[in-house]
């Protein structure tokens, strides 16, 4: 009724392990683009409305972005400094809370910066490969 376990199946259960804690450094790695140029893609009710180059230097930079929410303009500060990228509080009255704020600094694709209300999100993007260049493979 009750098998005792194989030395394979103790095998089998340290090698599932290892694999799931590699993954979790691995992954990370993997869906970065090491090397290129980063973009910051701001986005707001879905449409892109900005987007500039992530620059990487020791002394912070400023780049501020113009949006229209119900018809009155505001400006978003970002701040760019070691190749990361943070959003300043936006105004009060467009953004009550300040989770925006809270998030802090962002440098990979798989993290966003998003500012409710208004529906804005941030994003970082890796440069994409020009058509010309993308190939295909047909295994037979």
């Amino acid at each position: 009724m009750f098998k005792i376990m194989t030395k394979a199946d103790k095998i089998l259960i340290v090698f599932i392990l290892v694999a799931s804690i590699a993954s979790i450094f691995a992954i990370p790695t993997l869906l970065t683009s090491a090397g290129s140029e980063k973009q910051v893609v701001v986005n707001i009710d879905g449409k892109e409305v900005a987007r500039f180059t992530l620059t990487n230097t020791p002394e912070s930079e400023f780049k501020e972005i113009p949006f229209e929410v119900r018809g009155k303009e505001y400006k978003a500060r970002f701040e760019m400094k070691d190749g990361k990228v943070m959003l300043h509080r936006l105004p009060d009255e467009v953004v009550p809370l300040s989770i925006h704020k809270e998030m802090g600094w962002i440098s990979e694709s798989y993290q966003m910066i998003v500012a409710l209300p208004i529906k804005m999100y941030v994003t970082v993007e890796g440069a994409t490969v020009a058509d010309d260049d993308m190939f295909d493979i047909i295994v037979q």
